[in-house]
């Protein structure tokens, strides 16, 4: 399966387009309702302040194996249930400004092409960079608790923001 990532609008995942900010409830549609429903509050008020206004509200759908092929891959969802993130944890190839990333496969080898074609990126911890123009991530095995520097995460949203070291 192959996802093209589009910065600032979205991806493409096999013919299929989804854009950031679509209904989840479309969304849902044009994948079938092959997902599992992951939604939850965290409770950081305790650690953070006695403030509920500290907890974090997670809005995502989990997605396996689609197309009879082997995949996993979450979309996550804003207050208002619209497309806001993409984690793709295995399985599907990602293209990005024509370079195609194949997970397990040396990560090195993605940063070096993307570099080629201009795309700076900065290592927020070992294993783990960032394209902020392009807003997106990727990291290696050995930064998601495995071993290696394979390609084991890709991370894209229509805001990262939140990612961002000043």
């Amino acid at each position: 399966m192959i996802l093209e990532y589009i910065s600032d609008k979205g991806f493409i995942l096999g013919t299929t387009t989804f854009n950031w900010g679509e209904s989840r409830e479309l969304i849902r549609e044009k994948l079938k309702n092959r997902h599992e429903q992951d939604d939850d509050i965290l409770d950081v008020a305790q650690s953070v302040s006695k403030d509920l206004n500290h907890n974090i509200e997670r809005r995502r759908d989990i997605y396996e194996d689609l197309e009879n092929e082997e995949n996993y891959f979450f979309l996550s969802y804003d207050h208002m249930n619209g497309l806001k993130e993409l984690e793709v944890h295995w399985g599907i190839r990602v293209h990005v400004d024509n370079v195609e990333m194949e997970f397990e496969k040396d990560i090195d080898i993605y940063l070096k092409q993307l570099k080629s074609k201009g795309h700076e990126y900065k290592e927020l911890e070992q294993g783990n960079y960032i394209f902020k123009e392009l807003k997106f991530t990727i990291a290696d095995s050995a930064s998601m608790g495995g071993d290696g520097n394979a390609l084991s995460y890709f991370y894209a949203g229509e805001n990262i923001e939140h990612l961002i070291e000043e």
